[in-house]
């Protein structure tokens, strides 16, 4: 038994030497993680048990496979035009990394939660098959940036907020 653990221990180890190469640099994430708390260092534990978050906010997870990764190669893969495209990936790029460093903090601490994740995923995809893809991206740039600050609530953050339902006359 002890030597599953290990092995499940190293394999979710977010070390420097273990850390995905599909993931910006790591330490992004450890920063962002000290500065949220206005510290110069933590705990090896605490540092890790972040790391593991956000590596989930990219990969997925078994219960949530769509990780930021691959929804944003979707997402792109809407986009015919190569320069375009290359532009929008920089947006993904900053985008996911904003999200996931406020994300990936303790629940008591973080102004973005899983529902705003999965409202933008959701929306996300109506964008791609819409044609929508710059309108919306700069739309939740502007989210995140109101949710960091403080200015708007997480619990405002909705998929009607980026598409919302047309209202229709019944006579």
């Amino acid at each position: 038994m002890f030597i599953t653990l290990f092995t499940v221990a190293c394999a979710t180890d977010p070390s420097n030497e273990n850390w995905p190469s599909d993931l910006p640099d790591r330490r992004i994430f450890v920063d962002a993680y000290l500065e949220k708390r206005g510290i110069s260092e933590a705990t090896s534990v605490a540092i890790e048990n972040h790391l593991v978050w956000i590596i989930r906010f990219y990969q997925g997870t078994v219960l949530y496979p769509n990780g930021w990764n691959r929804v944003s190669d979707r997402f792109l893969a809407s986009i015919e035009n190569t320069k375009a495209k290359k532009a929008m990936k920089q947006r993904l790029e900053k985008l996911g990394t904003r999200i996931a460093n406020e994300w990936a903090q303790n629940n008591d601490v973080r102004l973005i939660n899983s529902t705003n994740v999965a409202t933008w995923g959701s929306a996300l995809r109506t964008a791609a098959e819409t044609n929508d893809q710059t309108n919306f991206v700069t739309a939740v740039e502007k989210d995140v940036e109101l949710l960091i600050q403080g200015l708007l609530k997480s619990n405002e953050v909705d998929y009607q907020r980026y598409y919302p339902e047309e209202d229709y006359d019944n006579f």
